[in-house]
């Protein structure tokens, strides 16, 4: 097995939040797609998705891992790990490798591992999102506060308001084919607790009783946990709850806008009541929160949790390696009674390893304009940042 080999083209199928096939959610947007040979892509509400298993893009980048080559799509895991911090790669890895399985470009259909993005609806609209993750952020995304400095045509903000893919049945008759062989199954949005197609699939296997047999694993920010899912999650083998906090109090409503911390806190005492549950207390790293890591680690200790840390990659101008250096050296200080904590260390490593200050205009000029929509401002919360603004 190669150095840079990765487990999971070879079990595990992932869709974005457009019902778009693509290698893995950690793989770069846009590069990662599953191809056709006519140069469209396979949606799995509308494609054979056996068909899809070994078509080219899947042969090409399984063929690159067995030649220790590092994708083009994959640098993120790479970048990670170059800079001391686990990688998506690594777990997989860990998780699903076995010492005696051999490996070619074509693989059986044999899928173990879904991740399952149903869709944009979602009651939030984060700062690190976008409208094609959050139906909330329709109204709001302009040239100002786009990626790319470009506005979305009339005609796809009306899809992005609704993306209804998943309440088309092909969608269910793929997934259904392959059920017999998952063994976890990763639901996210949007916000999957308030997209009412997750039932299907909850359903499905609480009625032909195979529910027991099954991993499931939610990201959720917390903010609905209505009583009859608990009551189906309660029928599984195991369910693993991403819980997505990157800060606490008012810093966490900034960040994900327009989020309320007491009914997070209430949400997250009603989980930790399920019997069957593991939590995991994820934590995107950004611009906007790595001052105020410290408080979150200490809000998160008395529960015994483990914290996640996700560093932000896109949009760049949110990425901690923009920070000023005097920013970084106080981040860097704050952080080092933390250093035992997984990942810790491998974050000031890897935020001190470049110097993307250039970036700092973008930072501001974002944030200026998100303050201004959302009536609110981010030195009240985080005064350090209001002597680089130019």
């Amino acid at each position: 097995m190669s150095d840079t080999f990765c487990i999971l083209p070879w079990m595990h199928l992932a869709t974005n939040a457009s019902g778009t096939l693509r290698v893995c959610c950690n793989s770069t947007p846009n590069k990662n797609f599953i191809e056709k040979e006519d140069g469209t892509f396979y949606k799995v509400f509308r494609d054979d998705i056996e068909e899809a298993w070994n078509s080219s893009t899947y042969k090409t980048i399984r063929q690159q891992f067995l030649n220790n080559e590092r994708p083009e799509m994959c640098q993120r895991c790479f970048r990670e790990e170059d800079a001391g911090i686990r990688s998506a790669r690594q777990s997989a890895n860990k998780k699903w490798c076995k010492e005696d399985d051999e490996y070619t470009d074509t693989a059986p259909f044999d899928i173990r591992y879904v991740d399952l993005r149903l869709g944009n609806l979602c009651n939030l609209k984060c700062r690190m999102c976008n409208p094609y993750a959050s139906n909330q952020w329709v109204k709001e995304w302009n040239a100002n506060t786009s990626y790319n400095g470009k506005d979305i045509p009339d005609e796809e903000r009306i899809r992005l308001s609704k993306m209804d893919w998943p309440e088309n049945e092909k969608t269910w008759e793929n997934l259904f084919s392959i059920a017999h062989t998952v063994e976890e199954i990763y639901l996210t949005g949007g916000e999957p607790t308030i997209i009412k197609e997750q039932h299907k699939l909850l359903d499905y296997f609480i009625d032909n009783g195979t529910s027991k047999d099954i991993r499931l694993k939610y990201n959720t920010n917390l903010t609905n946990i209505p009583k009859h899912l608990l009551q189906k999650w309660s029928k599984f083998k195991r369910i693993q709850l991403n819980c997505s906090i990157d800060a606490t109090h008012e810093l966490d409503r900034y960040i994900r806008y327009p989020s309320d911390w007491k009914t997070i806190q209430r949400n997250f005492e009603y989980i930790r009541e399920l019997d069957n549950a593991w939590i995991e207390i994820h934590c995107t790293v950004q611009m906007y929160n790595i001052l105020r890591l410290p408080e979150l680690i200490r809000w998160a200790k008395p529960y015994g949790h483990h914290i996640y840390f996700n560093i932000l990659n896109h949009p760049e101008y949110l990425n901690i390696r923009c920070l000023p250096e005097k920013l970084k050296t106080q981040a860097r200080r704050q952080l080092l009674p933390y250093w035992d904590l997984p990942k810790v260390k491998g974050i000031v490593d890897y935020m001190q390893a470049e110097d993307w200050t250039w970036r700092l205009p973008d930072f501001y000029n974002y944030t200026r304009t998100l303050d201004k929509s959302r009536n609110e401002r981010l030195y009240n919360l985080i005064p350090e940042f209001e002597e680089y603004e130019k």
